[in-house]
């Protein structure tokens, strides 16, 4: 709870889009892509519906976006696949580079859709 209140701190405590965003990244991050797709929609659906101003994104469907973008994964199941499809001895050395890699850009998302915030608002 205390990294959700922080990322996404304009969502009020007891919405329904905390725990769709947090199903979506999960799901995301084990693989599962197509089953992250339907919830990730909804969840911005639910931040659409909280968003102050309907016209723009607010800063939590920014964050969910860049979040999303970045594609943090534990388990790389498509390109585990592909490896093992080639002959490949051992697929799952993909893992620790995968984590590494997708740990880095997902941080990075973050740390620049905050700063991005930081700046556009006092844009404004």
């Amino acid at each position: 709870m205390p990294i959700t209140r922080w990322l996404f701190n304009d969502v009020p405590k007891d919405n329904k889009a905390i725990g769709d965003i947090t199903m979506s990244i999960s799901a995301n991050a084990i693989g599962l892509t197509n089953a992250a797709t339907p919830i990730g929609l909804k969840a911005m659906k639910e931040l659409q519906e909280i968003n102050k101003d309907k016209n723009s994104a607010s800063d939590s469907m920014c964050m969910f976006l860049a979040m999303n973008t970045a594609g943090f994964q534990i388990i790389p199941v498509t390109v585990i696949a592909v490896l093992a499809g080639i002959g490949y001895k051992n697929p799952t050395d993909i893992i620790i580079p995968t984590l590494i890699v997708t740990s880095i850009s997902f941080l990075s998302a973050i740390f620049a859709a905050k700063i991005l915030q930081k700046y556009w608002r006092n844009q404004l």
